[in-house]
C-alpha cells in the first residue's frame, strides 16, 4: 500500500510540474536557509563547550560603579592574581595572562638573514602554567610543564609547520617582537573554529619582564584590559563564596577602590555573548534564530496556500476512492506521505544550498561568524526536526481537508469554497507570509541606515587620507630612532604632518582608563576618564578644536594636559576655563592647559566619554600621517622603505584611519550583510507562493475572464480583478507587521547613543517595496490571462 501511495504522489508530480517545482523549491530555499542559520546558533553555543571544566571556569573582571551606572573591562591588575591565590588558596587553578597583538616572530638563521614572520590577526598571549589545568590541550610535542621558566614559549602546530616544516621542534629558538628570545617547549593540536581564546603562541609569564623591559606594576590601580584572570573553582570555593568576600578583598588590597571597584567572576559560558568585553550580541544570535523559524514557516504556508488551492482538482479522485472504501485515515496519511515525498526532495536540494550559503557566509562575513558545521548525532537531530515540522506544518491541514470530503457532493459536483479549504484560511496564511516579509524588509532598511548613519556621521575629527603606521611593540620606544623615521617620512612629497601617539582618535583595542584626583579635592574622582597619550602635533594633525587655553608643548615625559568637555562636566564644572591652570594629579602632576571640544574617541554605541591626553614618548605606539591626494600605494612602499631601514627587525603595518572606523561596527556590517541575506530569501520564497497561486487563479478564473471580455471589461478591470485580492491582504499585513518590526528595530537601536530616527517613511518604503514585488510577481501572469481571446476560453461552453 506505501508503495501505491508513493506511485500515485509521484504520478501528481508529474502531471503538475509547475506547482511541484513552486513547492520543492520554495521548501529547498527554507529548510537550507534555516539549516545555516541554525548551524551559526549551534556554533555560538558550543563555543569552548569542549573544556572538561567547562561549567567551573571563570574570568576575573573589573568592575566600575559610576553614577552612570556600572562598566565592566575584562582587564585586571597585574598582582590580582597573586593576592587572590594567596587569601583564598582553596581556589582549584588559577592563572594569569597578558595578551599582545599580531605578534612578530623572526627565526635565527645561521648562515643568512634571519627570517620573519608578522603573525597578522592572530593573537599571542603570556601564561602561567596553571592555564592549562584550566584550559584543555592537546599536545603534540612537549608541553606546559617548563613553562614556569623566563624566555619559554609553546606554539601551535600550525605555527610550528610554517616556521620550521615540522612539529618536532623542542628546544628551538623563535624571537617575539623582536625584543624576547624563547625556546620553544611545547607544540600544541590546532584549534581556532570553536574557541574564543585562539592563542597561537604562549609564552611564560616569567617573561613579560623581560619582554617589557621593566618589572610588572604591582600598582592595584592599574588595569589593563589585556591582563586577565582565569580560575577554575570546585565546591571548596565557589562564585557564591567570592561574592561575600569579594568587598573584604577590595577593602585590604585596593582600599581607595571600595566605594567605585569590584572584580566580579564571569562564567565562561558568558564570555562569548558578553557586549561589554567585546562578545558576539546574544540578540543578533536570537534574531537570526527567529529568521530561521520565519523562513521555515513562510515556505510551509506556499505549501498550504498551493495544496488546499488544489483542492478541486483532487476533489473527483478522493471522491471515488472513498465510495470504493478508502478511510479518512488512509487518505490523510496518503497526502502526508505526498508532502513527506515533497518535503525530502526539498531536504536533498537544501543540503546542496546549505554548502553553497556556507561558503558565501564565510567569505562574506571575513570571519565575524565564523563557524564549522560538523555532520554529528545533534545536526542529524536538528536536519530531522526540522523535516517532521515542515512535513506537519506543510502537510496537515491540507491533507485534512482533502481527507474531509463527503463523496456524495463531490461525485455530484457541489463543492463549495468553504470545504475547498476556504478563502479566509487562505488568506489569513498570505497575510502572514507578507506581515514576515515586511518585517524583514523594515528589518534591513534600519539597518542599512544606521549603519549609514554612523560610518558617515561627523565625529569631530579630521580622518580623510591619514595614515597610521604600528611602531615596533618595544620595551621603551627610542626617541633617536622615532626622529629619524620622522625625517624620511617627512620628505616624501605626499607626507603633509606627521604625529606619534598612543592610538588614533577611533582608539578600538587601545583604550586606557584611570583613577584621578582634580587639583586640590582630596578624593579620588567617581569617575574613570581615558588617558592617551599624543604628540604636539596630534591636535593639528586631527583637526581638533580647542574651547579654551592651548596646546600642548612638546615633551617627551607627561608635564601638561588637555582635557575634553565630557571631562570638565563630569568634574561638574560648567565653563571650560575654569579648569585652565588646575592640576590632575594620576601619580603625576599634571598641568591643565587646555580643552578639546568633545569628539568620538570611541564607536558610536557608547558615545563621549572624558578624556585627558598628555605627551610621553615611550608611550607612543603609532605614527599618525596626514597625506595629500595622490598615489597612495607608491607613498606606502617608500615608507615601507624607510620603516624598514629605521626597524630591520620589525614588521610594516599600515592602516588609513576611515578603515579603522569601519572595523569598530563589524557585528553591525554582519547583522546587515545577515539580514539582507535572509529577508531576499524570504522575499523569494514569498514571491514562489504569490505566483503559484497567480496561476492556479487564472485557471480557475478563464472562462469568468472570458465572459467579462465579452460584455466588454478592458484589460485593466481584468487585472484589478486580479490585483485587488492582493492589495487588501498587503494592506492587512502591514498593518499586523508594522508594531511589530516597530517594538524589535527601536530595542536593537536601544544600543546606540546615536541613531536614527524610526519615521513613517521607513516603513512606507517596506510596504511600497512589498507592493511592487508583489505586482512583479502576479503581474505577467494577469497579463497573460487579460491578453487570452475570449473564443478560446469560451469554446468549451
Amino acid at each position: 500500500m506505501i508503495l501505491n501511495y508513493f506511485k500515485i504522489a509521484w504520478r501528481n508530480l508529474v502531471k503538475n510540474r509547475a506547482y511541484a517545482f513552486i513547492n520543492v523549491t520554495g521548501l529547498a530555499l527554507g529548510i537550507g536557509a534555516a539549516l545555516l542559520i541554525f548551524a551559526l546558533v549551534r556554533y555560538h553555543y558550543n563555543v569552548d563547550r569542549h573544556h572538561q571544566k567547562y561549567d567551573s571556569i571563570y574570568r576575573v573582571t573589573t568592575r566600575f560603579v559610576t553614577p552612570e551606572g556600572n562598566f565592566n573591562i575584562a582587564g585586571v591588575p597585574y598582582e590580582l592574581g597573586k593576592a587572590l591565590k594567596n587569601d583564598h588558596p582553596d581556589i582549584e587553578n588559577l592563572a594569569m595572562i597578558d595578551l599582545y597583538r599580531d605578534p612578530l616572530v623572526t627565526i635565527p638563521v645561521a648562515n643568512g638573514p634571519d627570517r620573519k614572520f608578522k603573525e597578522a590577526h592572530q593573537m599571542g598571549a603570556f601564561v602561567q602554567p596553571a592555564y592549562f589545568k584550566i584550559f584543555d590541550y592537546a599536545w603534540l610535542a612537549g608541553g606546559p610543564a617548563e613553562l614556569t621558566q623566563p624566555n619559554t614559549v609553546v606554539i601551535s602546530a600550525e605555527n610550528a609547520i610554517k616556521y620550521f616544516g615540522t612539529t618536532q621542534v623542542i628546544n628551538k629558538i623563535i624571537k617575539i617582537n623582536a625584543t624576547l628570545n624563547t625556546r620553544i617547549v611545547g607544540v600544541f593540536k590546532d584549534y581556532r573554529d570553536n574557541t574564543d581564546f585562539a592563542y597561537q603562541i604562549m609564552a611564560s609569564w616569567a617573561s613579560l619582564p623581560a619582554f617589557y623591559g621593566r618589572p610588572l606594576n604591582t600598582d592595584f590601580d592599574n588595569i589593563n584590559g589585556d591582563t586577565q584572570c582565569f580560575v577554575s573553582l570546585n565546591n571548596q570555593f565557589t562564585q557564591a563564596d567570592w561574592d561575600r568576600q569579594m568587598l573584604a578583598f577590595v577593602k585590604k588590597n585596593k582600599p581607595q577602590g571600595v566605594k567605585d571597584t569590584r572584580f566580579p567572576m564571569q562564567p565562561l559560558r558568558d564570555i562569548h555573548f558578553s557586549t561589554d568585553t567585546d562578545g558576539v550580541s546574544q540578540g543578533l544570535i536570537w534574531s537570526l534564530f527567529a529568521i530561521g523559524i520565519f523562513l521555515l514557516l513562510t515556505a510551509s504556508i506556499n505549501f498550504v496556500n498551493l495544496a488546499t488551492a488544489q483542492a478541486l482538482n483532487r476533489s473527483r479522485e478522493v471522491g471515488v476512492r472513498k465510495v470504493l472504501g478508502s478511510t479518512q485515515s488512509q487518505l490523510f496519511w496518503q497526502f502526508i506521505g505526498e508532502t513527506a515525498l515533497l518535503t525530502l526532495t526539498a531536504t536533498a536540494i537544501a543540503l546542496l544550498f546549505f554548502q553553497f550559503g556556507q561558503q558565501l557566509v564565510q567569505e562574506n562575513l571575513h570571519g565575524a561568524f565564523r563557524f564549522t558545521f560538523y555532520y554529528d548525532v545533534s545536526v542529524i537531530g536538528w536536519l530531522a526536526l526540522i523535516v517532521v515540522g515542515v512535513i506537519f506544518l506543510s502537510g496537515f491541514y491540507p491533507a485534512l481537508v482533502l481527507a474531509g470530503f463527503k463523496p456524495a457532493l463531490v461525485l455530484a459536483g457541489r463543492m463549495t469554497s468553504q470545504q475547498l479549504g476556504g478563502f479566509s484560511i487562505r488568506r489569513s496564511l498570505v497575510v502572514t507570509q507578507f506581515a514576515i516579509s515586511q518585517m524583514l524588509i523594515v528589518g534591513m532598511i534600519v539597518v542599512a541606515n544606521q549603519l549609514h548613519y554612523i560610518q558617515t556621521k561627523d565625529l569631530g575629527f579630521r580622518q580623510n587620507a591619514i595614515l597610521t603606521v604600528r611602531l615596533p611593540q618595544v620595551p621603551k620606544q627610542d626617541a633617536g630612532k622615532m626622529e629619524a623615521f620622522r625625517h624620511l617620512a617627512m620628505a616624501i612629497p605626499e607626507v603633509e604632518k606627521l604625529s606619534y601617539s598612543m592610538s588614533g582618535p577611533p582608539q578600538s583595542g587601545w583604550v586606557s582608563q584611570t583613577m584621578i584626583k582634580y587639583d586640590t579635592r582630596p578624593d579620588v574622582e567617581k569617575f574613570t576618564p581615558q588617558q592617551k597619550y599624543i604628540d604636539a602635533a596630534y591636535v593639528d594633525l586631527y583637526g581638533l578644536k580647542l574651547v579654551a587655553g592651548r596646546n600642548l608643548q612638546p615633551a617627551d615625559t607627561s608635564r601638561e594636559v588637555l582635557v575634553n568637555e565630557a571631562f570638565v562636566k563630569q568634574l561638574g564644572i560648567q565653563k571650560p576655563a575654569e579648569v585652565l591652570g588646575k592640576f590632575l594629579h594620576n601619580g603625576r602632576d599634571l598641568e591643565i592647559v587646555g580643552v578639546v571640544k568633545d569628539f568620538n574617541q570611541n564607536n558610536l554605541r557608547t558615545g563621549i566619554a572624558p578624556l585627558f591626553m598628555t605627551t610621553r614618548t615611550t608611550n607612543y605606539f603609532f605614527a599618525n600621517l596626514q597625506l595629500h591626494n595622490g598615489n597612495f600605494e607608491r607613498v606606502i612602499r617608500q615608507l615601507e622603505k624607510n620603516y624598514n631601514q629605521i626597524y630591520p627587525d620589525s614588521y610594516f603595518t599600515a592602516q588609513f584611519v576611515d578603515e579603522q572606523l569601519q572595523e569598530n561596527y563589524t557585528q553591525e556590517q554582519t547583522m546587515a550583510k545577515l539580514v539582507n541575506f535572509f529577508a531576499g530569501i524570504a522575499v523569494l520564497i514569498g514571491c514562489l507562493g504569490l505566483y503559484g497561486l497567480m496561476l492556479f487563479m487564472a485557471a480557475q478564473k478563464t472562462k469568468e475572464i472570458g465572459v467579462r471580455k465579452v460584455l466588454g471589461a478592458s484589460i485593466g478591470n481584468i487585472l484589478w480583478l486580479f490585483g485587488k485580492e492582493f492589495v487588501r491582504l498587503i494592506a492587512v499585513a502591514f498593518v499586523v507587521a508594522t508594531p511589530v518590526a516597530w517594538w524589535v528595530m527601536t530595542h536593537w537601536l536601544q544600543d546606540f547613543s546615536y541613531k536614527i530616527e524610526l519615521g513613517p517613511g521607513i516603513f512606507g518604503i517596506a510596504l511600497l517595496a512589498t507592493v511592487i514585488v508583489a505586482a512583479l510577481t502576479v503581474g505577467i501572469q494577469s497579463i497573460k490571462a487579460a491578453l487570452m481571446n475570449p473564443v478560446k476560453s469560451l469554446r468549451s461552453e
